[in-house]
């Protein structure tokens, strides 16, 4: 095992026990750790979408967000991470959220960003007829 890790800390664990290397290296790591879910969570919830921007990109960002999250150990339920996408949208999108809410819709993040990339593809046509 020590073979693997740097030589500072190869000598700082060479008189110790494979568990007590493992449970030591967890405490030295676990802060950067947190530290990336800490900031990871920050950007995810402060995500907004920008005017002009794709929704496609947009939806991709913030999975991206939350794939890191799981990857750190900070798994979301799904309905909190669809609620962080629908109220990340910009205001064009309030009759989707609207109807999305009264239909009681209740999906995946996957099914939820097909759905934003067909309601971006209408919204885009009703705004081009009504010029």
């Amino acid at each position: 095992m020590l073979a693997i890790i740097s030589y500072k800390i190869q000598r700082q664990h060479e008189n110790m026990g494979a568990y007590t290397i493992i449970m030591h290296l967890k405490e030295l790591f676990n802060e950067a750790s947190r530290t990336k879910r800490y900031d990871t969570s920050k950007e995810l919830f402060r995500c907004k979408m920008t005017k002009g921007s794709s929704v496609s990109t947009h939806i991709l960002k913030m999975n991206g967000y939350i794939e890191k999250l799981e990857q750190l150990g900070f798994v979301m339920d799904c309905k909190l991470s669809v609620e962080l996408v629908l109220q990340s949208l910009l205001q064009n999108f309030s009759q989707f959220i609207m109807n999305y809410h009264m239909n009681k819709l209740d999906n995946t993040l996957s099914e939820l960003f097909n759905m934003l990339k067909t309601a971006k593809d209408t919204l885009c046509h009703l705004t081009v007829e009504q010029k």
